[in-house]
């Protein structure tokens, strides 16, 4: 068989496309053979064995094949989507979902977790069907949160936050350990990555018998600030990335329009000016709203001010330039105003914040949102791909 015909347009060979040197066509096809025909063997040995075996072991039996046919497609699903190991790949995409099933876990932990350890109920039964392990993980989950044991609703807000350290926790440590590997071998970072979700998720079970302190309460809560604050100036930087590709993009049709029928690209103008508008509109509004209900202690007061001073400060800096743009001012307009109601909202004084003891669905919503724009502008997009594209 040509060469071509396999590898396609590039012309490469079969076993560079699959990243496996030194390992010619024919060799992979008798491997695939040999796997094959063992596969079919095993199946009709099984089958005949289960001709011979009594009701209940029949039961036991097919779980076992069950489980055997679910593992065997989830490895090869994500063979599939995670373990490609081809020359000039990388692993950003690989990366960015591993965090979105980060912040996933994070959020059954938190919502469904945690609220039935808290009441023995749901997951926690399932725990303590095992001996010893449903006293085990109550106690852990609810170390250093004793303090709110008059306070069922603090409580669990206390359990719920201990929920979210453990999966975020696993991940800060997963992602520092795989800097410093793809530090000394950048091929590390597109490389094993089913291994890599694996031991992940592995630790992440393993968190739940942990007790909350030091590790969680105590370190990681500590570090996490400092990741929090970095976290903070790279999504800016993302964000601002956004609204000047936004921007530029609206322009350049506006420009093509124009030079087909001059007054043509008007309309794409006006859509710049409109978003702008909404953008402001919405984070004028919502400073309103900070000075209604948060207002009336310093700090609250100090941030809400310092916002607003922001948003007069970048607007002018913007304006007064000729290459400035008023849509990515706009945009991180709106972003701070909701820095500064994710501030205000976590005040732990109940006299500046009404909200305390409340869930918050909206700025969790929006967070989350915000974070899965920035994780898929990082790992997706082409902006990006010219920027982050390195070995490994």
């Amino acid at each position: 068989m040509r060469a071509d015909i396999v590898g396609g347009e590039s012309g490469g060979d079969f076993s560079e496309r699959r990243g496996i040197p030194g390992l010619d066509l024919a060799a992979v096809t008798f491997v695939s053979y040999l796997q094959t025909e063992f596969s079919l063997l095993c199946s009709f040995s099984l089958i005949i064995l289960y001709g011979h075996l009594p009701v209940p072991a029949k039961g036991a039996y097919i779980s076992l094949g069950l489980t055997y046919c679910a593992c065997a497609s989830a490895s090869s699903l994500c063979n599939a989507c995670l373990g490609s190991t081809a020359p000039g790949t990388t692993g950003r995409k690989r990366s960015a979902l591993l965090l979105s099933a980060a912040v996933a876990v994070s959020l059954f932990f938190q919502y469904s977790l945690a609220p039935s350890i808290v009441n023995k109920t749901g997951w926690w039964k399932v725990y303590s069907s095992i001996p010893g392990m449903g006293k085990r993980v109550y106690a852990a989950w609810l170390d250093g949160c004793d303090g709110y044991a008059d306070t069922p609703d603090l409580l669990r807000q206390c359990v719920q936050n201990t929920g979210v350290y453990r999966p975020t926790a696993v991940a800060a440590l997963f992602y520092s350990v795989m800097a410093v590997a793809s530090g000394t071998r950048p091929s590390l970072n597109r490389e094993a990555w089913p291994a890599k979700y694996g031991t992940y998720f592995l630790l992440v079970l393993a968190s739940v018998f942990l007790y909350n302190g030091p590790l969680f309460d105590g370190i990681f809560l500590f570090v996490a600030r400092f990741g929090a604050m970095a976290f903070i100036i790279i999504q800016q930087v993302i964000l601002i990335d956004m609204a000047y590709n936004w921007n530029e993009s609206w322009v350049e049709k506006a420009d093509e329009c124009d030079r087909l029928d001059w007054g043509s690209g008007k309309p794409w103008l006006r859509l710049i000016v409109a978003s702008c508008a909404a953008l402001y509109g919405c984070a004028f509004a919502g400073i309103g709203l900070l000075y209604h209900y948060f207002s009336g202690c310093p700090e609250n007061n100090a941030v809400i001010t310092l916002t607003l001073i922001g948003i007069a400060a970048v607007t002018a800096v913007q304006l007064s330039g000729t290459e400035g743009s008023l849509l990515t001012s706009a945009v991180l307009s709106t972003y701070a105003v909701y820095l500064a109601y994710s501030t205000v909202s976590k005040n732990p004084s109940a006299v500046c914040n009404p909200q305390l003891g409340n869930s918050d669905p909206w700025g969790i919503a929006i967070g989350l949102g915000l974070t899965a724009i920035s994780l898929a502008w990082t790992g997706f997009s082409w902006t990006a791909e010219g920027r982050l594209n390195r070995e490994g």
